[in-house]
């Protein structure tokens, strides 16, 4: 579902725009997922951080082939702003 979204092509968007877009599917699974199936959490959200990290590198001409910088920033983004995603509040966060 993450993949067929392509994330990393909403480049006009805002994180905060890509946060409310995925904050209620991710919570649906969070909420059933970890309770039935925790070893399928960790890839799913695994996957959520990579789409996550491909976007900024898409977006940002700073992050373009530095995929440890886009990912540097996500964690401090998710320092700084914990709740908008509901993975990064249980601390999954890239």
């Amino acid at each position: 579902k993450i993949k067929s979204m392509r994330i990393h092509s909403y480049t006009g968007s805002k994180i905060e725009m890509i946060a409310e877009m995925l904050s209620p599917m991710v919570s649906g699974w969070l909420n059933y997922f970890t309770k039935f199936n925790p070893s399928a959490v960790k890839y799913t959200i695994d996957c959520l951080n990579r789409r996550l990290i491909k976007w900024a590198m898409c977006k940002y001409k700073r992050f373009r082939g530095h995929r440890s910088r886009a990912e540097k920033w996500l964690k401090e983004l998710a320092k700084r702003e914990p709740n908008m995603f509901p993975h990064w509040v249980l601390g999954m966060v890239p």
